[in-house]
């Protein structure tokens, strides 16, 4: 026995680790068990025509030809019995043919048996017996489909469609009598099958994973704070972007066409390095799918991403072609590691969907390494920038294409490196310690015009820090941000737009009209017609203003308080969005609070705590206005806020803490151990929203 306790007591690590691992399997499997088993039913289907009014009787055959650009797994029609006291009995016989060719492609027999009685009839599923492909074709194919019946009695049944003229190669015919008119006809693209599990366990593996890995880090005495959440940040991204794919993030589609054009400028030997057309994107011919260029993430989301994803590229080397769809923005400082990332694998011929996660796990390395780097450095509030790094919101954007993923890991590590100079152990500083600090000024506010306020931060540092001359070194790392600041064309042009009261809404703010439904004279005049709260307008209209901003509050205060923590995930679309439990939520801010008072790394200063504190709620006031001026005037909420863009300031809001109220004892490590179990738990409840649609 004493053999077996002191085993136990010598193995009580590894023996706990392995209890956290068979805990989180256990719910894994209880979720899998309630909410994923016998989802494999779930099917993708579009209507071709969905349209029925009328019923024909079917003696010998249907034939009907129609047109498709999809893939073809079944076809549904409308059949109802002619007499239903007499139902059809037999089996019914489906042959799908090239209408221009005359080949088969697939066929099916069911029984006509399973028809339902009614006399409005009612869809009947016939499934193909091989799936007829057209992944990324972009002409329509021309198919036939004839119906066999094959009767056993007398029961007949007749089949619905819609009466009309056809386009020219549509045609249907009955018995061998043509009919003016289309079938009720629904195609059947996709089924979930076993995939759904098979990609829920590598789900479930890899949290499993994640969860005794990081246990085993939070109990170990070498492994420091940094090295936990670097960790975290990456496992929890990589799942985070298997779970929401490329497309997912907010505004994610713009962001990866600015990286794939950046990189065919320099792929292409044509092309400037570095300069396309904004409204415009610069891709190789094959680098689209409809089947996953889609913002809103379904189970057939994540099947054709795993289906496209062995698939390499065998364009011509070195041709790209110009798309029609728009990028962010006419700067790609941001886009700099997923560009290079992705015409790497431009070089390696990687497929599309191969440089879609190349791309976005290169962002989400950068983004982990910058921000363990930030908490390691950091002398103040260690928990709070390791907790702002591990939110379901930070993640969610850190694993995308977005240039927030960058923008937010050069936020924290320029603060932390700030707090570093300020208050770290170095007496004097060098040009080690500043030049940093300088290029990260000078690459943030170029790129998102309301974190300027940032740069003051500078005043953090004592002057007996920056030896003889602390004013001139202050004034010449502000001159050299502020200077490429004021360089960058999109921080001119904003600047100028503001100056002159120029602003106006963006094209999707159009009175429900598309903009492509408008000439270029119907446009302009809408835009003129419309006025928004330019600055001019707020002076002349403060009462109006202050309605605007109160109602804003009022109505949408529940949506940045969960957009800023990640309650809300997705493409921010009341349709897409994915609504996380409110119990996590509160669970996160429970946690963020904890963080706030944890006594890790010496306090601030009263000084100190109120530049932080100022220079935060100055950008956050600035992206506020940003958005007040975007905002037409017949709106009554403020348009295009959210919460998200006060992440790159909140580790500033919460560096002032008071000292009454700190915690007792360093609780860092279980706070951020914990915080990996909460993100667990959101990923899951987003899997499962995902799995719901």
């Amino acid at each position: 026995m004493e053999k077996i306790a002191r085993f136990f007591k010598e193995h009580k690590r590894g023996f706990q680790c392995a209890f956290v691992c068979a805990l989180a399997f256990c719910v894994f499997a209880a979720v899998w068990f309630t909410h994923i088993r016998g989802q494999g039913d779930k099917s993708l289907s579009w209507a071709i025509n969905d349209q029925f009014h009328e019923f024909v009787p079917v003696e010998d055959n249907v034939r009907q030809e129609f047109f498709c650009g999809r893939d073809l797994l079944a076809l549904s029609v409308v059949v109802a019995p002619v007499d239903p006291e007499h139902p059809p009995k037999g089996e019914l016989e489906l042959v799908l043919s090239n209408a221009d060719t005359g080949e088969e492609l697939a066929r099916s027999t069911g029984e006509m048996r399973y028809i339902l009685n009614g006399k409005d009839g009612y869809y009947t599923t016939l499934g193909l017996d091989r799936m007829v492909e057209m992944a990324y074709s972009t002409d329509e194919a021309r198919y036939a489909l004839t119906l066999i019946p094959h009767y056993e009695d007398e029961g007949r049944f007749a089949i619905g469609y819609e009466p009309g003229d056809l386009p020219q190669g549509i045609g249907l015919s009955v018995d061998g009598e043509p009919i003016t008119g289309m079938l009720a006809l629904v195609g059947v693209q996709d089924r979930v099958g076993g995939f759904l599990t098979r990609f829920y366990w590598v789900i479930a593996l890899g949290a499993i994973a994640l969860a005794g890995g990081s246990f085993w880090l939070f109990t170990s005495k070498k492994a420091q704070l940094h090295h936990l959440v670097f960790c975290l940040v990456l496992v929890l991204g990589i799942l985070y972007g298997l779970v929401l794919p490329p497309y997912a993030a907010p505004d994610e589609r713009f962001h990866i066409n600015q990286s794939l054009s950046f990189a065919s400028t320099i792929y292409d030997d044509h092309l400037p390095f570095a300069h396309t057309n904004m409204h415009e994107s610069l891709l190789r011919p094959s680098d689209h799918n409809a089947l996953i260029q889609v913002d809103e993430t379904t189970v057939f989301t994540w099947k054709s991403l795993a289906r496209w994803l062995p698939e390499g590229n065998h364009d011509e080397w070195g041709k790209t072609l110009p798309f029609d769809e728009p990028q962010v923005s006419s700067t790609y400082t941001m886009y700099a590691v997923s560009g290079f990332v992705v015409y790497l694998g431009y070089l390696l011929r990687l497929g599309f969907v191969q440089l879609l996660y190349l791309g976005r796990f290169a962002n989400l390395l950068v983004f982990a390494f910058f921000t363990a780097f930030a908490v390691k450095k950091t002398p103040v509030a260690k928990p709070v920038f390791a907790i702002v790094s591990l939110l379901p919101m930070t993640l969610h954007l850190a694993v995308s294409f977005s240039r927030d993923s960058n923008l937010l890991a050069c936020s924290f590590l320029f603060a932390a490196l700030v707090l570093d100079a300020a208050f770290g152990p170095r007496e004097k500083l060098t040009l080690r310690q500043l030049v940093p600090i300088t290029l990260l000024g000078m690459v943030i506010p170029p790129e998102k015009l309301v974190y300027l306020p940032i740069l003051a931060l500078i005043y953090l540092i004592p002057r007996s820090r920056l030896g003889e001359h602390p004013h001139m070194i202050r004034a010449g790392i502000l001159s050299i941000c502020i200077g490429v600041f004021l360089m960058n064309s999109t921080a001119t042009t904003t600047i100028s737009s503001i100056a002159n009261d120029e602003i106006r809404p963006p094209a999707s703010i159009l009175d429900g009209e598309e903009e492509d439904e408008l000439d270029e004279e119907e446009l302009e005049q809408l835009y003129a017609d419309m006025v928004c709260f330019t600055p001019s307008y707020i002076l002349s209209h403060p009462v109006q203003t202050f309605e605007l901003c109160v109602r804003t509050v009022v109505e949408n205060g529940e949506h940045y308080v969960r957009t800023l923590v990640g309650g809300t995930l997705g493409y921010f679309n009341l349709k897409k969005d994915l609504v996380i439990s409110t119990t996590w939520v509160i669970l996160v801010y429970l946690l963020m609070a904890l963080a706030w008072l944890c006594p890790n790394g010496r306090p601030l200063s009263a000084k100190a705590s109120a530049i932080c504190l100022l220079a935060g709620l100055a950008c956050c006031g600035l992206a506020v206005v940003g958005n007040v001026v975007w905002t037409p005037t017949y709106y009554t909420t403020i348009y295009g806020l959210q919460g998200r863009y006060f992440l790159p300031v909140l580790p500033l809001l919460l560096l002032a803490r008071p000292k009454a109220l700190t915690l007792h004892t360093d609780c860092s490590r279980g706070l951020v151990w914990t915080m990996g179990l909460v993100d667990l738990c959101v990923l899951l409840n987003a899997f499962l929203g995902v799995v719901a649609r």
